[in-house]
C-alpha cells in the first residue's frame, strides 16, 4: 500500500512537470487534430492532386495540412529524446515484460505511422519511399508478399496507406503514449505553447512537396539514413534485421538487468549516432541518383536544398483561386503560375502548359500562392546547360538527352582544342579529349577565348529573341527555340511584363538554328547554300545579287550550291539527334562523331534496316511526332554506329526519304555505276569525288597585342589584350586530296590548307624567349558542297592542286621519246620550308613530321603521287570517257602491260 501511494505521488508530480515527454503528448494530440480537419480536403483516390490544389488554392487547409507536418515532426523527435532522456538518467527502467515489448513495438510503430503520412503525399518522394518499403517487405522469407500487401496494400491504392496511418497505426501509438505516461490530456500550458510554435512554424514554412521534376528524390529526414544503409548493401533485405536489433535494444534497456542495460543503452547511443551521421549524409551529400554532392558543385542547391526552401501560407493569394480550380492537372499535380499566365499562346502541343505546365521549363515554385515565392528561383530562359537539369531535363521530360549533350563536340569543342594547342606546340598530338570548361592560361587557350569558343551550346542565351545569325549557344534553345511574329512583335520584354505570344519550343530545326556557329571555320553552313566568305568591307560589296551581307557585315559572293540544299533538304533531314546532341560518347574530332555516311542513304544493294518496334525509346517518339504513326515501318540504320534513319523507310523493296520539316517524301537514288564498280576508286571517298569547291586561306598569321581590345569568349566580357590573326584571301577551289590511314585501310578524303600559318608569342606573358612557330598543314574537309556530277579525271590525276603540289602548272612534256612531268608553282616558296605557299608537299618529295590537323591524315607519298601521274600522262593523250581510260578503272596494271608502243610512260629521276 505504501509503494501504491509513493508511485500516485510520484505521478502527480511528473504531471505537474514539463518535460520532453509532456511536449510531445501536446504535439500528438495537435497532430490528430489537425489530421481530421485535413481529412476533409484530401481525397485518398488523388492523393497528389489533392495536396497540391489544397497547397495552391486553400490557404487554410494549406495552413492546417503545415500545423498536421510540423507537429509530427516534433513529435518524432521529442519522442526519441524523451526516450535517450528516459533511458540516460534511470540506471534501470524495469518495465514489465509486456509492456517493455509494447514499447518496443511501439518505436518502430511510431516511424511506420510517420512513413505512411509521409506516402500519402503521392509525390515522386513518396512513391521512391513506397517502392524501398515494398521492396523490402516482400523480401522477407515466407510471408514477404502478405506482409507487403497487408502494410501497403495493391500498388494503384493509397486506400490501405490512408487506413493504416489514421487508425491502425496512430490508435496503436496513442494507446503506447497513455500506457507508458499515464497521461490521456496534456497540461494545458504544454499545449498552448506547442501550438504557438507550430503555427508560427506552419506560417513561415509548408511542409515540403515534391514538384515531381526535380530528378533528386529522397525519403523524409528519419528515413535518408535508411536510405544510405540501403545503398551499400549488396542484399537491401538484410537491413530488416536492423529493425529487429533495434526493437531488441529497446527491449533489452526496458527489461533487462544492470549489465544487460548498460551494453544495451551503449548499443543504442552507438547506433543513434551512427544513424545520425547517415542522415545528414543522405540529406546534404547525395544528390540526383543517389550520386554523391557537396556545396559548390553545380546544380547543389537544385538537387540538395531545394528540399530546405519552403514558402510560407498567404491568405490574401495574388490570384484568383477559382482560376487553379479551372485550370487543367499538369502531370497530377495544380499549379498556381496557370492561374495568371492565362492568355499566353504559342505553344507547341507537346510543351503547352496543359501539358508540362510552367514549372517544368522555367522552375519557380508551381505551389505558392505569392508571387515572389512563385519567382524565386524562377529559369527566365531554361535550356542553358547550367540549368538544363532543371528545365529540359527533368525526370518526365528529357533527362537522357540532357546526360547525353555535355558529351558532344558540340559542347566540348575537342577538336578545336586540341588542334589549336597543338599547333601553338602545347601538345605532341592534335588528337587528345578535351574539353572547353578546362581551359587554362596558356598562349593556346588564351588564343581560343579570343577567337574561338564562343561557338559551343554551353554559352548560355541571356537574352530574349529568336535564334539569328549571330547566335551562339543557348543549349536546348541553340536549335529547338522558333518565335513567331507574334512574339517578335512582344519584344523588347519589360521586366514585369506578361507574355501573350509565348516562343515556340518544337523539332522544327531550320538551317538558320545552325547558320550562327556554322557560319565560321569551316563555313558549313554558307558552303552548302552556296556562299563563299570574301574580304571585302561591308562599304565595298557590290550592288549585286551574288553577293551577301550577314549579320556580323561580313560580305559572301555566290557559287555553286550543294545539291541537297538545291533539292530542299535542311541539315536536319540528314544528320540524327543522337550525332548533333551526342550519344553518350566523347569524341576526338568531329568525324568521329559524325554518322551519317552517304552510302546510308545512297544504298548499293540490300539495305540494313530497323523495325519499328525495335526502335529505341528516343527514335521512335521523335519519329512518331514528326510523321504520325510508324507501325509495321522499317527505317534504315547507319552503318558506322547503327542508328536509326528515323526519316527513311523501305517499302517494297524500295527506300524512301521524308523531309523533316516538311514531311515531303522522296526516294532515294542508288549511286552511279561508276561509283561502286571499278577498283581504282575503291578507296575514295564520295566527297573527295562530288564536292564541288571548299573554302581555303593561306598565309595567316597570329601575334598577341597585350594594348589591343579583346573579348573573352567564356565570360562573354570586353578585355584589354588579345590575340590578333591577320589573313591572307580567301579562295574558293576544288579540295586537295589526301589519305586518311585506319585499321580499314587508306581512305582517300578532301582536304584543305587549314593551317599554313606562323605564330607569334613573344608578347604573351611567359612567352618572351619562344621562338615563331610556323606550320604548313592541312586539315581534313566537309566541305557540304556535294555535286551530283563527279569531279573529272584530269582535275585529280593532272592537277597540282589535288596532288598537293598547289596551284600552278603542271605538264607532261615528252622528249627523246622519254615522258616527264614539270611542275611550275604559281605562289613563290616559303623561306621556312622552301615550300610554295600553298602546298602540301613537294612535288615528288615525301613529307614527315607534322603534315596535318590529324594523326591519320597524310599527303600522297612519292611512290603515290608516281600512280597519280601516271594516269594522268594517259589522260594527256586518251579521253575520259574513252575506252581505254574505262578498262583502266579494271585493272590499270594490266592495261600499261598491253600498251601500244605509242604510248610513252613517265620516267622518274
Amino acid at each position: 500500500m505504501e509503494k501504491v501511494l509513493k508511485s500516485e505521488t510520484k505521478a502527480k508530480k511528473w504531471k505537474n512537470k514539463s518535460t520532453f515527454g509532456t511536449y510531445a503528448i501536446a504535439m500528438f494530440w495537435l497532430v490528430l487534430v489537425s489530421g481530421i480537419f485535413l481529412a476533409v480536403p484530401f481525397d485518398v483516390e488523388s492523393p497528389y492532386l489533392s495536396v497540391s490544389t489544397i497547397a495552391v488554392s486553400n490557404p487554410w487547409a494549406s495552413l492546417i495540412r503545415n500545423i498536421h507536418y510540423w507537429s509530427s515532426q516534433f513529435f518524432l523527435i521529442l519522442t526519441l529524446i524523451h526516450l535517450y532522456d528516459h533511458f540516460h538518467y534511470k540506471k534501470r527502467i524495469g518495465l514489465k515484460k509486456g509492456v517493455a515489448f509494447r514499447l518496443s513495438i511501439g518505436v518502430l510503430i511510431l516511424f511506420l505511422a510517420m512513413l505512411t503520412g509521409f506516402l500519402l503525399k503521392g509525390d515522386a518522394d513518396s512513391e521512391q519511399a513506397r517502392q524501398i518499403l515494398q521492396t523490402l517487405a516482400e523480401r522477407v522469407p515466407l510471408i514477404g508478399k502478405a506482409l507487403a500487401f497487408s502494410l501497403i496494400g495493391s500498388s494503384d491504392s493509397y486506400q490501405l496507406i490512408y487506413v493504416h496511418h489514421i487508425a491502425t497505426f496512430t490508435v496503436f501509438v496513442g494507446v503506447i503514449v497513455v500506457e507508458h505516461s499515464k497521461l490521456i490530456w496534456p497540461r494545458y500550458t504544454d499545449f498552448i505553447y506547442s501550438f504557438l510554435g507550430v503555427l508560427a512554424i506552419s506560417y513561415f514554412l509548408s511542409a515540403p512537396l515534391h514538384d515531381n521534376l526535380n530528378p533528386t528524390v529522397k525519403g523524409p529526414w528519419y528515413f535518408v539514413g535508411f536510405q544510405e544503409i540501403l545503398h551499400w548493401l549488396s542484399h537491401p533485405e538484410w537491413s530488416v534485421f536492423m529493425f529487429l536489433i533495434l526493437v531488441l535494444l529497446v527491449y533489452l534497456v526496458s527489461t533487462g538487468k544492470k549489465k544487460v542495460s548498460y551494453f544495451t543503452k551503449r548499443g543504442l547511443l552507438v547506433f543513434t549516432a551512427f544513424y545520425l551521421l547517415l542522415t545528414v549524409i543522405g540529406l546534404f551529400f547525395r544528390g540526383e541518383r543517389w550520386e554523391w554532392t557537396y556545396p559548390g558543385k553545380i546544380n547543389y542547391s537544385y538537387s540538395v536544398l531545394h528540399n530546405f526552401k519552403s514558402p510560407g501560407i498567404k491568405f490574401s493569394p495574388d490570384f484568383n483561386s477559382a482560376e487553379i480550380s479551372n485550370a487543367a492537372v499538369i502531370q497530377g499535380r495544380k499549379e498556381s503560375c496557370l492561374a495568371c499566365h492565362t492568355e499566353t499562346t504559342g505553344f507547341s502541343a507537346s510543351h503547352s502548359p496543359e501539358a508540362i505546365g510552367c514549372a517544368s521549363c522555367h522552375g519557380g515554385n508551381p505551389f505558392a500562392t505569392a508571387k515572389t515565392q512563385a519567382h524565386r528561383n524562377m529559369i527566365l530562359i531554361p535550356g542553358n546547360l547550367t540549368t538544363a537539369r532543371q528545365s529540359c531535363g527533368t525526370t518526365q521530360c528529357h533527362p537522357e538527352i540532357v546526360e547525353r549533350v555535355p558529351t558532344g563536340l558540340m559542347s566540348t569543342l575537342s577538336g578545336m582544342i586540341s588542334v589549336d594547342r597543338f599547333v601553338f606546340n602545347e601538345q605532341d598530338n592534335p588528337d587528345q579529349l578535351t574539353d572547353v570548361h578546362q581551359l587554362g592560361n596558356s598562349a593556346a587557350d588564351e588564343h581560343l577565348r579570343n577567337l574561338c569558343v564562343r561557338c559551343h551550346l554551353g554559352n548560355p542565351k541571356t537574352e530574349y529573341g529568336p535564334v539569328n545569325e549571330s547566335s551562339r549557344g543557348g543549349g536546348c534553345l541553340a536549335c529547338h527555340l522558333n518565335y513567331s511574329t507574334d512574339a517578335k512583335n512582344e519584344l523588347p520584354l519589360s521586366k514585369t511584363q506578361i507574355v501573350k505570344a509565348h516562343p515556340t519550343v518544337n523539332l522544327q530545326v531550320s538551317n538558320d538554328h545552325c547558320f550562327g556557329c556554322h557560319s565560321r571555320s569551316g563555313r558549313i553552313s554558307t558552303n552548302y547554300e552556296g556562299w563563299h566568305e570574301t574580304t571585302l568591307e561591308k562599304e565595298q560589296m557590290p550592288d549585286s545579287s551574288n553577293y551577301r551581307l550577314i549579320e556580323d557585315s561580313r560580305v559572301f559572293i555566290k557559287k555553286q550550291e550543294d545539291v541537297h540544299h538545291k533539292l530542299g533538304l535542311e541539315c536536319i533531314d540528314c544528320h540524327h539527334s543522337y550525332e548533333l546532341m551526342g550519344d553518350g560518347n566523347l569524341y576526338k574530332h568531329q568525324e568521329n562523331q559524325q554518322d551519317v555516311a552517304c552510302a546510308d542513304c545512297h544504298i548499293q544493294g540490300k539495305p540494313t534496316t530497323i523495325k519499328a518496334e525495335n526502335l529505341d525509346n528516343e527514335s521512335a517518339l521523335i519519329a512518331a511526332l514528326r510523321f504520325g504513326s510508324i507501325a509495321e515501318k522499317e527505317f534504315l540504320v547507319t552503318k558506322k554506329h547503327k542508328h536509326a534513319l528515323v526519316n527513311t523507310f523501305v517499302e517494297n523493296d524500295t527506300a524512301f526519304f521524308l523531309k523533316k520539316n516538311s514531311g515531303e517524301k522522296m526516294v532515294l537514288k542508288a549511286p552511279a555505276s561508276v561509283c561502286v564498280r571499278n577498283n581504282a576508286h575503291s578507296n575514295l571517298s564520295c566527297s573527295s569525288c562530288h564536292t564541288s569547291w571548299a573554302p581555303t586561306c593561306i598565309g595567316c598569321h597570329n601575334l598577341y597585342d597585350s594594348e589591343e581590345p579583346g573579348y573573352n569568349m567564356i565570360k562573354n566580357e570586353e578585355q584589354k589584350g588579345s590575340w590578333v590573326e591577320l589573313v591572307g584571301d580567301y579562295m574558293a577551289k576544288q579540295p586537295t586530296l589526301g589519305l586518311r590511314k585506319s585499321a580499314e585501310g587508306d581512305e582517300i578524303i578532301p582536304v584543305v590548307p587549314g593551317m599554313i600559318l606562323t605564330i607569334d608569342k613573344t608578347a604573351y606573358p611567359g612567352n618572351e624567349n619562344d621562338p615563331a612557330i610556323f606550320h604548313r598543314l592541312y586539315a581534313p574537309s566537309a566541305p557540304h558542297t556535294t555535286s551530283a556530277k563527279g569531279r573529272s579525271c584530269k582535275s585529280c590525276h593532272n592537277n597540282p592542286l589535288a596532288i598537293g603540289f598547289g596551284e600552278g602548272t603542271l605538264n607532261y612534256m615528252i622528249e627523246r621519246n622519254e615522258g616527264r612531268w614539270k611542275f611550275e608553282a604559281f605562289y613563290e616558296n616559303d623561306k621556312h620550308d622552301n615550300l610554295p605557299a600553298d602546298a602540301w608537299t613537294g612535288f615528288l618529295q615525301n613529307r614527315t613530321g607534322n603534315v596535318s590537323t590529324r594523326s591519320d591524315v597524310f599527303p600522297f607519298t612519292v611512290e603515290q603521287q608516281k600512280k597519280i601521274l601516271t594516269a594522268g600522262s594517259c589522260l594527256t593523250c586518251h579521253a575520259e570517257d574513252s575506252e581505254v581510260m574505262k578498262a583502266s578503272l579494271e585493272n590499270f596494271e594490266k592495261l600499261l602491260q598491253n600498251r601500244s608502243k605509242k604510248c610513252v610512260l613517265p620516267v622518274w629521276k
